[in-house]
């Protein structure tokens, strides 16, 4: 085994997990009070992909929570979804309207699926990776679609300063609790993020990493706070 890989069996691959062990069950509970105006976030998201028998490529699909809102966008799409956590993917294979589905256990670090995509997609997954991982899974990502394709990503991102950032989280505190969080539920959310903070890009250093990864033409159609939208274009 490599040292590219000896590298991902330490605690770096236990990035992805620790959000999600044991919460499959109220996960899509927990999403649409952790995000404020979820639905304009997702929509923007949504907003980006194309009609017709594409070939998408889910790239930390969870639950699936983002899946059935893009098969009932366009039902003609051919869709793989990789996750690290099996009790997510468990409950993403039960909901009838993901039949057909592919899915993919595993660190996309490492699983992938076969052939070229037409679209690549994440949602709140690419800021669990260390940055030099998050780098070279956007060369992976920009290598694995067709000419014309899009990488779509929706995601957290850190200020650019320290004032910016300790705004936003008096934001982002008070809207988990307008939107039903207890408040040990927001302030675990605060803390998640604090720890997290060393694996956050800013806007302008994930926009500079898309271009270090061969993205032609790069957009930036949503952002609030710390909820920003990104497309690549190959």
């Amino acid at each position: 085994m490599s040292n590219h890989q000896d590298r991902f069996t330490g605690a770096d691959m236990e990035k992805g997990r620790e959000h999600f062990n044991g919460i499959e069950n109220e996960y899509e509970r927990m999403i649409v009070q952790i995000v404020p105006s979820f639905r304009d976030f997702f929509g923007s998201v949504l907003s980006l992909i194309p009609g017709g028998p594409v070939r998408l490529l889910e790239l930390g699909s969870g639950t699936g929570f983002v899946t059935a809102m893009l098969r009932a966008q366009n039902n003609e799409a051919e869709i793989t979804c990789i996750d690290l956590s099996p009790g997510m993917l468990e409950v993403a294979k039960k909901k009838p309207e993901l039949s057909g589905v592919e899915f993919i256990t595993g660190d996309f670090r490492e699983a992938w699926g076969m052939g070229r995509y037409d679209v690549v997609l994440t949602t709140l997954c690419l800021h669990h990776l260390p940055d030099e991982d998050r780098a070279q899974v956007l060369k992976k990502i920009s290598h694995s679609l067709n000419d014309g394709g899009i990488f779509i990503n929706g995601d957290v991102f850190a200020a650019e300063s320290d004032k910016e950032e300790l705004l936003n989280m008096t934001w982002w505190y008070n809207a988990m609790l307008q939107n039903g969080f207890s408040d040990d539920e927001a302030d675990a959310m605060i803390q998640k993020r604090t720890d997290n903070a060393a694996y956050l890009d800013t806007v302008s250093g994930y926009a500079e990493k898309l271009e270090a990864a061969g993205f032609g033409t790069i957009i930036n159609p949503y952002k609030n706070r710390i909820y920003s939208t990104f497309a690549g274009f190959k």
